[in-house]
């Protein structure tokens, strides 16, 4: 009886551990990468997106990204991962699970006029151009 009590309490210790390290990966692979504070570096590095949209509040317009939730171990998020940037692309505000992000909710409730965006529609709204894959000349090379 001993036995199995012990292995019944181990395996729940498992499972646990198991958890939390989902939730830790999870956390981590919700994060907005480093650098990524303006719309166009997000959408270049950050997560997979799901959709983006602009909406209203008051009288601002702001867009939001919305992406995929990453399914890592026993992790199961309740909502999808959100970011908001306001007109001039800059990072505002984000929730690494919508689901269970009640001040991001709050906060964001009021919204209006929603209108779905493409990827290139949303970084042609972004004034700041990232630029990759761009060749560096050589030194003392002149224009």
């Amino acid at each position: 009886m001993g036995k199995k009590i012990a292995w019944t309490v181990l395996a729940f210790v498992c499972l646990a551990l198991v958890w939390v390290r989902g939730e830790i990966r999870h956390a981590k692979a919700v994060r907005p990468p480093p650098g990524a504070t303006n719309l166009n570096a997000f959408l270049q590095t950050g997560p997979k997106v799901a959709r983006i949209q602009r909406f209203t509040v008051g009288d601002r317009s702001y867009i939001e990204v919305v992406g995929r939730p990453p399914l890592i171990g026993l992790s199961l998020p309740s909502g999808p991962p959100a970011y908001v940037f306001d007109e001039s692309g800059t990072l505002l505000d984000w929730a690494g699970d919508t689901g269970e992000a009640t001040h991001f909710n709050e906060k964001w409730r009021g919204r209006s006029n929603l209108v779905p965006l493409t990827v290139e529609e949303a970084k042609a709204r972004d004034p700041r151009k990232v630029e990759t894959n761009r060749p560096t000349p050589p030194a003392g090379a002149g224009p």
